[in-house]
């Protein structure tokens, strides 16, 4: 087991790292001083079916009591991250409470269950434990770690939320076994950004091996895992809160790619991955267009990269002019003016403001297929 550590004083937590963790989750529940706690469970299920028995046989050895919320059943996963979906787990949490024992959540699942089960419990009794337990590698390298928590808006995604730390995060890599296809290239376009963005090394593994050459060695994943989970651990130490310029960096390529998730109504047409990796390449674009890039291989080496992960690289039957209006409800936007992580060469970015809507308009078009 690998252990990465979130430093944030008070409010420091482990990130634990390695195959067959969940049949000891009750123990390192109890290690975190969660012990007493009537455990609200949130999941989905898909996921519970191939993970519930072992999470709540391990619960049930360390003498846990818990409860199941389901989200409801849906073609995209997104559609459990409402409003209406929200008040339910809230009302959930209020019928369970009130008899002498106090609460916690525990999400078990992808980015989806993460952000709607840590909204749930930053906003109930104004703040109770949860409990991160990743199931997707999208999850796992990136939304269960630092404490950003939501659920979307028709306008936009995750709008309405706050940061709120968890207690703990526990990364089964066992549990990536049970992912689809298209949820492993998911995945790796958050393990490409952060090469682009911070680790020139692991973008070049990436680039040689491909999605074939790294995703059936248990090892090499447990690494990129704990790697990737380094970088998100270092950047939201040093800006938990999003308030001093540093966080923003892990934001590349989603500005236009939550455009995207918006103006496809965050169906089945686009996963989070997919419209990050083409937001990435519409940042690239905008770079050379600034004068921002410093490696004009980068484009070319990222297109290359993403496509070897079987991600798609181009838009189809999306207005550009509607993916520029959902780009204005960005929460990045600072005094109404955009803001865009942008590549200068490998392992560096810079943040510029104030991109023309005559650059990004064309830069968005260049990637409709």
């Amino acid at each position: 087991m690998r252990t990465v550590r979130v430093r944030l004083k008070e409010r420091s937590y482990p990130i634990l790292i390695g195959p067959g963790l969940l049949s000891d989750f009750g123990r390192h529940l109890k290690a975190t001083g969660l012990s007493g706690r009537y455990l609200v469970l949130v999941s989905q299920k898909p996921v519970w079916f191939h993970h519930g028995k072992s999470v709540q046989e391990a619960l049930l050895r360390e003498g846990f009591e818990s409860a199941l919320f389901l989200t409801p059943t849906a073609k995209s996963s997104e559609a459990s991250k409402t409003q209406a979906v929200w008040a339910r787990l809230i009302k959930y949490l209020a019928a369970k409470d009130g008899k002498n024992r106090p609460l916690a959540v525990v999400a078990v699942g992808g980015g989806v269950i993460g952000d709607l089960a840590g909204f749930a419990a930053a906003v109930y009794r104004r703040g109770i434990p949860y409990v991160q337990v990743p199931t997707t590698l999208t999850a796992q390298v990136d939304s269960a770690i630092g404490g950003k928590t939501a659920v979307d808006l028709p306008q936009g995604k995750n709008l309405l939320g706050t940061i709120y730390q968890p207690s703990l995060v526990v990364c089964d890599t066992s549990t990536l076994a049970s992912l689809p296809e298209r949820n492993w290239s998911d995945g790796f376009a958050e393990v490409i950004k952060y090469g682009v963005i911070r680790h020139p090394a692991l973008f070049a593994l990436l680039e040689k091996h491909g999605l074939d050459g790294v995703r059936d060695h248990s090892k090499l994943m447990e690494k990129i895992v704990e790697r990737c989970a380094k970088i998100k651990a270092g950047v939201v130490a040093a800006d938990e809160f999003d308030k001093a310029g540093v966080r923003i960096v892990l934001n590349f390529g989603h500005t236009v790619g939550h455009a995207i998730e918006a103006v496809s109504q965050y169906s089945h047409a686009y996963t989070h991955g997919e419209a990050v990796g083409i937001g990435m390449l519409v940042a690239a674009d905008i770079a050379r267009e600034m004068g921002v890039l410093k490696d004009p291989l980068l484009p070319e080496r990222l297109e290359s990269t993403l496509i070897k992960f079987r991600l798609p690289v181009y838009t189809k039957g999306l207005s550009t002019e509607a993916v520029v209006r959902a780009v204005g409800y960005d929460k990045k936007s600072l005094q109404k003016k955009n803001r865009f992580v942008l590549p200068v060469r490998m392992g560096r970015t810079q943040v510029v403001p104030d991109v023309p809507e005559a650059v990004l308009s064309a830069s968005i078009e260049r990637r409709k297929g």
